[in-house]
């Protein structure tokens, strides 16, 4: 089988597996939809590691999707390292969320439990067509696709008004990245009259047109007008802040947390917050030369990195704790490809995939054990109780804190390192002390969310004294999660200056070599970050309440910074009012006014000329003769005149 067709095949199956869901599951026997959902899913995996391991690469063309005289859209796929990479973590991750749905949303009626999986592998068929993607146009149709599956998931439960205001909020703030995305390729067209990657990127870089851009990896623009450039890179980043929940559009991400704990992992970890890293991977020939939007993708990261970090050291709901470590964690591999750490970013895009969905799948163990009570003040001393559970969300936990030897050290330390390192750029050094920063304040967080839940007594308000371990459909994956992320780091050591290099070469033909590397004092200030950051996990187990002693701090990062109140009063309330004001005093009294005035003076016209048709013959003799009399009257008045 040609890669052609197996890049093909990688969005064909779970396209047909949400088709069958959606046609005829719900009739069918459940053992249908167990195996149909996650079945998928590992097929299009199983074809990724095909194309993996025969090296494809090519910009394969299907067919012309739109022509118009010079101007052709085709529906084309570009293989590459950089796709290949992101298929594995979208199907290898999420398969194993989607497997562990299967145990989580058991108690869920035939017909939901159906409709669940056709949502999640409409999920997985939309990132991958939006990692696939060869052109614009069909980046696009993924990019909405993907905001469209989370609004679905999320509010899936839509019983509950909340799951039906979070899913509502999540889709708005996705438009407007939506919206971003449409103009920068607008933008890009007008300049160059490309939708391609290959034609687009050709022209911005100057590169020669192959399709796959291996080599070519231009440090100054050729371009005709480096002001569209910015233009797009800017219009891109907005597309890029939306779906990866940061600055100033992160405000949809924790109320995320209203769909069911799969949803939340397949979000957080596999598929729609990445997007942003990816989207300013791929469109790297573009922010190489656009440098003031990509200083700001640098600016962005590391400012949401460290603003997620705060809040969630007041947040009680073990699911929030980790949604804001998601924001924070994805501010970093902003950081890492705003600085043109490329290979970096994506490394932490991975590690973080398998150690956040481990977090979450954990939780979700701890939740289902629970009777759905997130609260984890009201857990405690799960450690004697669901031992498996929680050594693997402490191995989760370790990874987020980046201790050694889990994979979150590696890729989170060679993030801080090469921003540490690089040389002649001042600005990168602040963002350096920003992340340093948000790396102490992440150990804190953590090691407070571990051990109000796991250790200590139990709490008086558990809701349920004896928890019941966790089906082997649900434990497997995380049992699998917690071996990536215990050994996944020694895919790429560089953090400690010695070891293999494995995602930064395999990645170097889609996105550039490194181009610089770090010293001895990089490697010194990584091992101190991480000896804080685990010392302060252990600290928070003996840390007093800090709220008497700044309650004001206490409200703002409960309050998130007022974000949700600014975004009220600046666009919602003004919105309302004006919506009231149009229905009061303009649609009812002159729009809807208008047509009904007129069918009332029309059927007003309409019963006085019905006077004048009564029946009756001598009636309108009658009325013939008067007009004949008043005709003649005015004739003999103007004879006489």
């Amino acid at each position: 089988m040609s890669n052609q067709t197996l890049a093909l095949l990688i969005l064909v199956f779970p396209a047909a597996g949400a088709m069958l869901l959606a046609g005829r599951g719900w009739r069918l026997p459940r053992i249908f939809t167990v195996i149909v959902g996650p079945g998928v899913v590992w097929a299009s995996f199983v074809v990724t590691l095909a194309l993996l391991f025969a090296k494809a690469s090519g910009d394969f063309t299907y067919w012309t999707w739109i022509k118009s005289g010079t101007f052709e859209v085709p529906f084309n796929l570009l293989i590459d390292n950089l796709s290949i990479f992101m298929c594995l973590v979208i199907t290898g991750v999420g398969g194993l969320i989607v497997t562990y749905s299967v145990g989580y949303m058991e108690h869920e009626d035939d017909p939901s439990y159906a409709r669940f999986f056709c949502y999640m592998d409409v999920f997985i068929l939309s990132m991958l067509l939006l990692v696939l993607a060869g052109n614009f146009v069909f980046l696009i149709v993924g990019w909405a696709m993907v905001g469209l599956s989370s609004y679905l998931l999320i509010g899936f439960w839509y019983q509950r008004h909340s799951a039906v205001v979070a899913a509502r909020k999540a889709f708005v703030m996705n438009v407007i990245g939506d919206v971003g995305m449409i103009l920068g390729t607008f933008v890009l067209f007008t300049q160059f009259q490309q939708v391609t990657y290959a034609g687009v990127f050709q022209r911005v870089s100057g590169c020669p047109p192959p399709g796959i851009f291996v080599g070519c990896f231009p440090s100054v623009h050729t371009g005709p007008d480096s002001f569209a450039i910015e233009l797009a890179a800017f219009l891109l980043l907005v597309g890029a802040v939306a779906k990866s929940a940061q600055l100033p559009l992160h405000t949809w991400l924790p109320d995320a947390m209203e769909g069911p704990t799969p949803v939340s992992a397949l979000i957080h970890a596999a598929t729609m917050v990445t997007a942003g890293v990816y989207l300013v991977g791929r469109m790297h020939p573009i922010y190489d030369v656009a440098t003031y939007a990509h200083s700001a993708v640098a600016i962005v990261g590391a400012v949401t990195a460290l603003f997620a970090a705060t809040i969630a050291i007041v947040q009680v709901d073990i699911k929030r704790v980790l949604a804001y470590s998601t924001m924070s964690q994805i501010g970093y591999m902003f950081l890492a490809v705003g600085i043109g750490a490329y290979s970096a970013g994506l490394f932490h895009l991975l590690s973080h995939a398998f150690f956040k969905a481990l977090l979450f799948l954990a939780a979700g163990n701890v939740i289902h054990a629970m009777n759905d009570e997130q609260d984890m003040r009201r857990y405690g001393g799960l450690w004697r109780q669901m031992r498996p559970t929680s050594i693997t969300f402490l191995v989760g936990s370790l990874s987020l804190v980046g201790v050694i030897p889990f994979v979150g050290f590696f890729s989170k330390e060679q993030i801080l390192g090469l921003a540490f390192s690089k040389p002649g750029d001042d600005m990168v050094h602040v963002l350096w002390a920003v992340g340093f920063a948000t790396a102490l304040i992440t150990g804190f967080y953590t090691g407070r969310m571990w051990w109000l839940s796991f250790w200590g007594k139990p709490s008086p308000q558990r809701p349920v004294e004896h928890p019941h371990a966790p089906r082997l459909v649900m434990m497997v994956p995380v049992a699998i999660l917690a071996v990536l992320a215990t050994v996944g780091g020694f895919l790429e050591t560089r953090a400690i200056g010695v070891g293999p290099a494995t995602v930064t070469d395999f990645l170097a033909s889609a996105v550039g070599p490194q181009r610089w590397e770090g010293g001895g004092a990089e490697i010194a200030v990584t091992f101190l970050t991480m000896f804080l950051a685990a010392a302060l996990f252990v600290w928070a187990l003996y840390s007093r309440p800090w709220s008497a002693y700044a309650p004001w701090a206490q409200r703002l990062l409960e309050r998130k910074y007022y974000f949700d109140e600014i975004y009220d009063r600046a666009f919602v309330r003004p919105t309302d009012w004006i919506a009231d004001f149009a229905l009061r005093d303009i649609e009812r009294p002159v729009i809807d006014a208008t047509v009904i005035d007129t069918g009332l003076i029309a059927r007003a016209g309409a019963s006085s000329l019905s006077l004048t048709q009564s029946g009756y013959f001598r009636n309108y003799v009658l009325v013939f003769v008067g007009g004949a009399v008043v005709g003649a009257v005015i004739l003999i008045v103007r004879a006489n005149s």
